[in-house]
């Protein structure tokens, strides 16, 4: 291949990759980072648990209630395939340093599982450096008859 196609080649493959890494996504987060939780989120779907084991940083913080550190990819990989349920990303808001993940939840190898929840994620890199999820709103009480 002669240097000039070479060069309009590799052009061509960064255009269509979207280089572009501070563009916002239909969800209204930076594409990198939204890209990284729905990844991650379809690993976890596939039940993929060595793959999304790697979208944690060594050390990362995860709170569900009680906070602790993923202290290697093992305990990663422990984490990930004990989340019973599994969702579709609905929402994605940048927070500056961190972004607000939404999912709808759906049954999972745990069980029955609906509603939604919120994870607030920060990154050390490429990687979740912590998942903080939220406590679930309570519904608004309805009328008692």
């Amino acid at each position: 291949m002669r240097p000039a196609h070479l060069i309009a080649v590799v052009v061509l493959l960064a255009v269509l990759a979207g280089c572009d890494s501070g563009a916002s996504d239909e969800h209204g987060t930076k594409t990198d980072e939204g890209r990284l939780i729905r990844d991650w989120l379809l690993a976890l779907n596939n039940g993929d648990y060595n793959h999304a084991a790697d979208f944690f940083a060594p050390k990362a913080l995860v709170d569900q209630g009680i906070p602790y550190r993923l202290p290697n990819r093992a305990a990663a990989k422990l984490f990930n395939s004990g989340l019973p349920c599994r969702g579709e990303l609905v929402e994605v808001a940048d927070e500056g340093e961190r972004v607000l993940a939404t999912f709808r939840l759906r049954d999972g190898p745990g069980g029955a599982c609906d509603g939604f929840v919120k994870v607030r994620f920060a990154f050390r890199g490429s990687r979740f450096s912590e998942f903080r999820q939220l406590e679930q709103e309570a519904p608004d009480p309805g009328e008692t008859i």
